[in-house]
Order: structure tokens, then C-alpha cells, then sequence
């Protein structure tokens, strides 16, 4: 158990290299995550399966595992050390990916990524509790957008660095390997994948814990934090759904867009990863740039700054929305994806920057666990299978996958704004309550 005496501040500079390291690990879990988005054709081929099935591969198998596992990971990442809580993860989530190599049915392959979800739900509670007590309130939400902005340098280092690998993997396959034997060239793309995380595992023990804000002698215990869910249910539901809808959106177009722009616009990995990379690292720097806004916003008295800027963002966004799948040329596609990656990220950010406003710092990581339970579950879970049903069940044409992203991503996003602007009245008042009783 970690040491519940009151802390110290934390010195700005270790503060930030945890970020740094938090930051790369997260890119880690990304490559590990989403490199398999660009393998639907060879594994369908190999392993003979169909659209849907893939779905339950790149989605399913996966967020389920990383919903489950979120809440007693959370409940870990309240009561012992957040470090090596992060470590274990990152060793099963390496061992997993790597294991994914070793696939050669459709129901091994399953196997091997519900446990890359085991191992990478125990990084974002324990990632998001350290930055909350390690950065006063009004740097809390810029410090969480460059950690977060890691989901964007991930995209970009999958889709960028995998298509290399996938280039490289595609040399090797005339190797007979110990133990494995004969090798497709997407199974030796998960190896080369998973090695990195046995050595960036250690990033986690590089900087020492902050110790927790706000925390005295007494842990608040379940009742305090059924207590806590019930005083905010209205507002947490229609935040957990707007999240949802967010997540559902962005994790159907991690998922599927590379296979779009194969059999839409007859693009390569080597070609389209590169792009899609470009795209990422756009995301990226623009969230951290939203990130610095809606931290001057707050700052300046806008106590519900993170809902009501986002929604501001889906607003202007909505023509990009709309028009991305249905437009001819690959570049102008590209443009209306890189817009919407400023939409398809900010929810963790806003989210855990709520939580950290509203909630002590000892029930932090279970009320994040909890979150992304649902919204992983009908985001990363329901979002790439139900592309997939689509363009199985409905249009039973796999070249109209752009359809079925279309109908995902733009009924989403306006379910996610919708429910925005319902709860922005109760987060401003929820915030000013909580302020007025820290005083």
C-alpha cells in the first residue's frame, strides 16, 4: 500500500518528465493497439474470414477486455502503486501483441488481443491519477492533453512506422523461425511490434509517485463513492454517453479507415500510412493547442470550459463530418480526417479533467475505470463491429464500408453533441458547488 501522508508539491520539471514517460508508453500501447487496422486483407485471407468477423478482432476482442479490466485496474490505481500498476500492464499487453504472431486461428487470435486489452487498461487510470496530483488545477488540463495527445502520435507512429514494418515483415517471410516455423508476413509484423514494450516497460519506474492531493488518513470508501455517483448521476450519464458517442466515432475510423482507403481508393499501407500518419500528428498538436484554451477559459471563470468548448468544436466541425465519405478525391478526404481527429480524442481529456474538478483524488481512478468501461464497451466495442455488420448485413458489399462509416460517424457525433449541451447547466453548477466547498 502507498504511504497516505500529505504530499509535497511536485516540482514542475519531474512533474513533466512523467508525462514524457507516461507519454511514450501510451504511444507504445497504440502501435500495439491499432497496427492490426492495417492487416485486415492478409489475416481475412489466412485465416478465411469475413468483414464482421475482422470487426470482432479489431474491436470486440479488444475493448471488451479493456472495459472489464478498467474498473478493478482503477480500483488498483487508488490503493497501490500507480508505477507498477503500469508496468505489469505494459509487460502482459507486449507478451500479448507478440502472441498475436503465434495466430493461426480465429479463435487464438481473439485470445491474444483480449489480453493486449487486459494489459493496456491498467495505463490510462493510473496515468490520468498520477498527472492529477502531480499539476495544480489550472495546468491539469494542458498536462493531461499532451499526455493524451500520445493517442494521436500513436495513430501516426501505426500507421506510419507500421506500414514500414509491414514493408520489412514482407522480406522476412522466407525465414524458417524457431518455434513459430514458416511465418505470414502479418505475423511478423505483431512480433517486431511487441519487442519495443520489453525495454519502454521500464519508462513506468523512471520517475517517482507524487502521492495524492487532497487525501488525508481516511480513504473514502464505497459507500462515499456510490454516494458521489448518485449526487452527479444525471450529469455523469449524459457525460459517459457523450463520451461514448465520441469514442464510438473515433475508434470506427481508427479501425476501418485504412481498409477504406484500400478498397476506395486502391491506396497501399506503405502509401496510406504515411498519410494517415500526417493526419495523426495534426491531431495531435491541435489537441494539445485546445488543451491550452480550454485552460484560459477555465482560468478566466468558464467553469464548464471542457464540455462547452468541445462542443463548440463538433459545431464547427459538422461539415467535415458530413462531407468525409462522400467525397471522390483521396486528398480532399484526407483533409475532412484530419479535422475530425479534432473531435475523436478530447473526450478522455475533458473527461478525466472533470473528474479531477469534481472528485477527491482516492476515488479518481475508480470513477475513470468505470467511464471507460461504457464507453470502450460501446465505443472501441460496438463502434468497428457495427461498420463491420453494416457493410455485411445491410449494404452486403464490402466496397461500401464508406457508407457504414458515414452512417457512425455522423449519427455519433450529433448524439454526442446533443448530449453535450444537456449537461453543461449541471457540470457549471457541479464545479462551483465543489469549489465552493474546497474554499
Amino acid at each position: 500500500m502507498e504511504q497516505q501522508a500529505e504530499r509535497a508539491p511536485v516540482p514542475l520539471g519531474r512533474a513533466w518528465w512523467m508525462v514524457a514517460a507516461l507519454f511514450m508508453l501510451y504511444v507504445l500501447a497504440w502501435l500495439d493497439r491499432l497496427t492490426i487496422s492495417m492487416l485486415v486483407s492478409p489475416i481475412k485471407a489466412q485465416l478465411a474470414l469475413t468483414d464482421f468477423q475482422m470487426s470482432l478482432v479489431l474491436g470486440p476482442s479488444f475493448a471488451l477486455a479493456y472495459a472489464v479490466f478498467g474498473v478493478p485496474l482503477g480500483w488498483a490505481a487508488d490503493r497501490f502503486s500507480r508505477r507498477w500498476v503500469i508496468f505489469g500492464g505494459v509487460l502482459v499487453w507486449a507478451l500479448a501483441t507478440f502472441a498475436c504472431g503465434f495466430a493461426t486461428t480465429f479463435e487464438s487470435l481473439i485470445l491474444a488481443r483480449v489480453f493486449v486489452g487486459i494489459g493496456e487498461a491498467a495505463l490510462l487510470p493510473s496515468a490520468y491519477s498520477l498527472i492529477g496530483d502531480a499539476f495544480p488545477p489550472g495546468k491539469v488540463t494542458v498536462a493531461t492533453s499532451v499526455f493524451q495527445s500520445a493517442g494521436k502520435t500513436g495513430s501516426a507512429v501505426s500507421f506510419g512506422l507500421g506500414g514500414f514494418a509491414i514493408a520489412f515483415a514482407k522480406s522476412l517471410e522466407w525465414i524458417d523461425w524457431p518455434v513459430h516455423g514458416p511465418a505470414s508476413y502479418w505475423q511478423i509484423t505483431f512480433a517486431l511490434i511487441a519487442l519495443p514494450g520489453f525495454v519502454l516497460m521500464f519508462l513506468a519506474l523512471s520517475f517517482p509517485d507524487p502521492g495524492r492531493r487532497g487525501q488525508g488518513a481516511a480513504r473514502p470508501g464505497r459507500a462515499e463513492l456510490w454516494g458521489f455517483v448518485r449526487q452527479h448521476a444525471a450529469l455523469l450519464g449524459l457525460m459517459t454517453f457523450a463520451f461514448s458517442c465520441m469514442a464510438l466515432v473515433g475508434y470506427s475510423l481508427t479501425s476501418w479507415v485504412p481498409t477504406y482507403m484500400e478498397r476506395h481508393f486502391g491506396w497501399h499501407p506503405a502509401r496510406y500510412g504515411v498519410a494517415l500518419s500526417a493526419m495523426n500528428i495534426f491531431g495531435a498538436l491541435a489537441l494539445i493547442a485546445c488543451g491550452r484554451i480550454v485552460d484560459r477559459l477555465y482560468t478566466r471563470g468558464m467553469r464548464d470550459a471542457h464540455l462547452r468548448f468541445y462542443s463548440w468544436t463538433i459545431l464547427a466541425l459538422s461539415p467535415a463530418i458530413v462531407a468525409a465519405f462522400f467525397v471522390s478525391n483521396p486528398y480532399l478526404f484526407l483533409a475532412c480526417y484530419a479535422l475530425i481527429q479534432l473531435i475523436t480524442v478530447p473526450f478522455i481529456v475533458y473527461g478525466s479533467a472533470i473528474f479531477a474538478l469534481l472528485a477527491p483524488s482516492a476515488m479518481r481512478g475508480q470513477l475513470l475505470g468505470m467511464m471507460m468501461f461504457v464507453f470502450n464497451v460501446l465505443g472501441f466495442g460496438a463502434g468497428p463491429a457495427i461498420v463491420g455488420a453494416l457493410t455485411d448485413f445491410l449494404f452486403q458489399d464490402q466496397a461500401k464500408v464508406g457508407m457504414s462509416l458515414a452512417m457512425v460517424v455522423i449519427g455519433g457525433a450529433a448524439l454526442g453533441l446533443a448530449a453535450m449541451r444537456l449537461a453543461l447547466p449541471r457540470l457549471n453548477a457541479a464545479v462551483s458547488a465543489r469549489q465552493s466547498e474546497a474554499r
